[in-house]
């Protein structure tokens, strides 16, 4: 057990950081220009279009759908050796501390630049801490911490009935049931269903990320199977689906038409180097803490580095100057967050909420 506990995922914690930069790069090059009502766009203030740059990272988004599969993976790995109460314990001080301290600066940037009163301002920022599931937030972009809770609710509670063995069985019927809804989506036109809320919450939309992470750990750790391979291809073919719909989804906010190909192709890229790179040595420690500040980078990036990448565009630099000055300080302020204020805050959760965690265990 001891043993488990060191082994490191250098190459996850790359491809987990390179999603996040996809996902800013895609919010900045093409996003802030494409879909003009997104907060993102309005907190630049107006920028005029970038089909360039748009043509190149259009499919950007898809890091999110990556992040989802790392979970998966990572998740299951941590909670197996794990206690319930272990387990919701490094949940919170992973999710919390971010959250506490990127969503009041995403607050006092909507106030600078005009895209939200005080009052409102007070709200959204309260709902964001306390993890409300459903919108409005600070930033559109706190949508998938719900159903990266609710993914954690299911494997909380399989711990606390001491049933963890059936991950496995549970993780499977998630992804069936997600893979059942994409293969229905086009045929009975569930457009509307796709925008649910409630259906994201419960894991319908985006459980065939978490499935294939599940698999991906099982056939790592425990024995490649035939049953397993079928079910993580499956699952995958779910997931394009999930990602098609998307990509149907953006066609209809900025009014034009967007490549399906792309973004599938970037997403099994994605999950074929993560499954590739559990097999290499990738234990620098350096790679660790690159992971974990992808997590303020992604909470980060979208109003707080859309307002600047606006500024600096107004004062005359080029967009694309632009994109790579404001991309490096999000990426330094999210090493400043990971490295210095996140750890501050969970040593005062330790001193605090969790002070008596050996006793209640």
């Amino acid at each position: 057990m001891a043993q488990q506990k060191k082994i490191t995922f250098g190459g996850v914690d790359i491809l987990r950081f390179l999603a996040a930069v996809m996902v800013m790069v895609y919010h900045y090059g093409f996003w802030v220009w494409a879909f003009p009502d997104g907060v993102s766009a309005r907190a630049t203030g107006g920028i005029a279009a970038q089909p360039a740059i748009g043509a190149w990272v259009e499919s950007g988004w898809v890091g999110v759908q990556i992040f989802f599969v790392i979970s998966g993976f990572v998740i299951a790995f941590s909670a197996e050796t794990s206690t319930p109460l272990r387990f919701f314990e490094a949940r919170v001080k992973r999710l919390a501390p971010a959250v506490w301290i990127c969503a009041p600066v995403t607050a006092v940037v909507l106030l600078i630049v005009g895209l939200s009163w005080p009052t409102e301002a007070v709200d959204r920022l309260v709902r964001t801490g306390l993890f409300v599931p459903y919108a409005p937030w600070v930033d559109s972009v706190y949508w998938t911490l719900g159903i990266e809770i609710a993914f954690y609710a299911i494997v909380w509670t399989l711990l606390r009935l001491g049933r963890f063995h059936q991950m496995e069985l549970v993780a499977i019927a998630i992804g069936l049931v997600s893979t059942l809804f994409w293969c229905l989506y086009y045929p009975l036109g569930w457009a509307d269903l796709a925008e649910t809320r409630t259906l994201d919450l419960l894991l319908v939309h985006h459980g065939v990320f978490f499935a294939t992470g599940v698999m991906l750990w099982l056939m790592r750790f425990k024995a490649v199977t035939t049953a397993r391979l079928a079910f993580c291809a499956l699952f995958l073919g779910g997931g394009a689906l999930q990602i098609a719909s998307s990509v149907d989804v953006h066609i209809l906010k900025v009014g034009r038409e967007m490549p399906f190909a792309p973004p599938i192709l970037i997403f099994l890229a994605g999950v074929g180097l993560m499954a590739w790179s559990l097999r290499l040595d990738l234990s620098w420690s350096g790679w660790r803490r690159i992971g974990l500040m992808t997590y303020p980078l992604y909470l980060l990036h979208d109003v707080v580095g859309a307002a600047l990448l606006g500024v600096l565009i107004r004062a005359g630099l080029p967009h694309l100057f632009s994109m790579v000055v404001v991309g490096a300080t999000m990426i330094a302020a999210s090493w400043l967050v990971a490295t210095e204020a996140e750890p501050r805050i969970r040593l005062l959760l330790d001193h605090t909420v969790f002070r008596y965690r050996l006793k209640a265990a």
